[in-house]
């Protein structure tokens, strides 16, 4: 029965081989986020002696398991996380339970807390591990992100072009970051989609203060900026025709398989991504092209069309040199230090993310995503970064968890830390909090959730179904990136 649903499935173009990718990435990333979390409050609880009675990896019914001691260890139905039941830890809980003596709320205050903040430390432990693990073992990113900012190429057109950036100029402040290295050129550049952003360069020896403002261009679902500055150190390789798309403006000008690209509005053409970036200022304009076939030169003409959301003329390029890659075995001060500001760096750009909020500079739609922008992030990180790529976007969920977690908002573990300060500092003057406020409190938690989660629905279905034209999303951060385009 189940393979014929998948076969009709299949058939009628809902589950492609994209599709369960996307799926799987899904389930691995939030099942190991949220069992990672649940097992931080079980070994808490575990080792403060307290009674737990359920942990199981997955929701519903009860599958498999084994019972030991008084605790049953279970795998359930739906694979999208798990949970551990503690004694005395639900208040809808009968007051026998309740009044157990490894009952949690017969324990002391700083026990409950440390079961609590158990999960959300276990989130931002796994978020630190995985890229310590990866800078001892596995470290390799392009070469160019490491290294000053050195522009190599603008494309016609380009925030950078418009600003009067030139190639050769070295990039000494960034958006108030004193000498940026690539990667952070490229990390504030897509936050600050249609802002200025004050940049100062070195040029023949003279420093010059201009300001850019990164256009906004749709990646994956979301808004990015996009300066259109390229660096120095990637390789360069006059693109080559591999396919010609029939009916596009390629096909009309002419375009054959094998043609190499020379020149575009008569400037010569470094590589396939200054061609690229350079065409989204020709739309619908009649530009002029100079290819070499066979080895005779050819200038054509040609108009840019929008395909898919991107200015594109229809040709598939070859696969272009692959970059410089660094490549290396990190010490354990190193690995450690690599971690911490690899969390540090997702730290500062969801913060910055936010201030812009605040500031009314970004709409809350472009930053918050639900289950389906999860999902959509996991299945790309797969795409274009394979394993590595799905380490870290599992590493980037568990940080945004753990510290989600621990905002006082009722129902989470914050919340709930919350109203355990407010009764301890309520006992020192002789008060109490009552079971009747605590559950209006975590009520009124539960209903802004539920909000919540209907907003970033909503927010997920608009920006991934109801938007066309969407761009192919970015490789994955540097720490774990395959060999790839430069970022804009």
């Amino acid at each position: 029965m189940i393979t014929a649903i998948a076969a009709l499935w299949f058939g009628a173009g809902f589950l492609t081989s994209e599709t369960l990718v996307m799926l799987a990435a899904f389930l691995i990333v939030l099942g190991t986020t949220v069992v990672i979390h649940e097992f931080g409050h079980f070994a808490a609880a575990k080792w403060l002696g307290m009674k737990v009675e359920i942990f199981s990896v997955g929701f519903g019914k009860r599958l498999v398991g084994f019972k030991w001691k008084e605790t049953d260890y279970r795998l359930s139905l739906l694979p999208l996380g798990g949970y551990v039941k503690i004694t005395g830890m639900d208040p809808e809980e009968e007051a026998a339970q309740q009044r157990h003596p490894d009952a949690y709320l017969m324990r002391p205050k700083w026990h409950q807390f440390l079961v609590l903040v158990a999960g959300p430390a276990m989130n931002i432990a796994l978020a630190l591990a995985i890229p310590f693990v990866i800078g001892l073992f596995f470290f390799r990113a392009p070469a160019y992100l490491s290294q000053p900012a050195v522009v190599g190429a603008v494309p016609l057109g380009s925030s950078a072009a418009e600003a009067g950036i030139q190639p050769g100029d070295r990039i000494v402040k960034f958006a108030g970051i004193e000498s940026p290295t690539w990667s952070k050129v490229r990390d504030y550049t897509a936050i600050n989609d249609g802002k200025p952003v004050p940049v100062t360069i070195e040029r023949a020896g003279q420093r010059l203060d201009l300001t850019i403002v990164p256009k906004t261009r749709q990646q994956a679902g979301n808004t990015v900026g996009d300066a259109g500055l390229l660096p120095s150190d990637i390789p360069t390789a006059q693109p080559v025709i591999v396919a010609v798309q029939p009916g596009s403006p390629a096909a009309q000008a002419g375009l054959q398989p094998q043609d190499k690209l020379l020149a575009f509005d008569g400037r010569p053409i470094p590589n396939f991504d200054w061609f690229k970036q350079s065409l989204q200022a020709y739309e619908n304009r009649q530009v002029s092209l100079t290819v070499e076939r066979q080895g005779q030169t050819l200038d054509l003409s040609l108009t840019p069309k929008r395909i898919e959301g991107e200015i594109r003329i229809g040709f598939v390029p070859a696969p272009p040199p692959p970059l410089p890659l660094t490549k290396e075995r990190k010490s354990l001060m190193g690995a450690a230090q690599h971690a911490i500001n690899e969390n540090i760096r997702f730290i500062a750009l969801t913060v910055e993310a936010f201030r812009q909020i605040f500031r009314g500079e970004r709409k809350v739609a472009d930053v918050v995503s639900g289950p389906i922008g999860i999902a959509k992030a996991s299945g790309d990180a797969v795409k274009f970064g394979g394993l590595e790529g799905l380490f870290f976007i599992m590493g980037l969920l568990s940080l945004n968890l753990g510290i989600f977690n621990l905002l006082p908002i009722p129902v989470l573990d914050g919340g709930h830390i919350f109203l355990l300060a407010l009764d301890a500092m309520a006992g020192w003057v002789g008060w109490r909090l009552t079971d009747d406020v605590k559950s209006r409190f975590n009520q009124a938690g539960f209903a802004m959730l539920m909000l919540l989660m209907a907003f970033v629905m909503f927010n997920d279905v608009t920006r991934f179904w109801w938007k066309a034209g969407a761009s192919e999303p970015p490789p994955p951060p540097p720490t774990v990136e395959k060999p790839a385009s430069p970022a804009r």
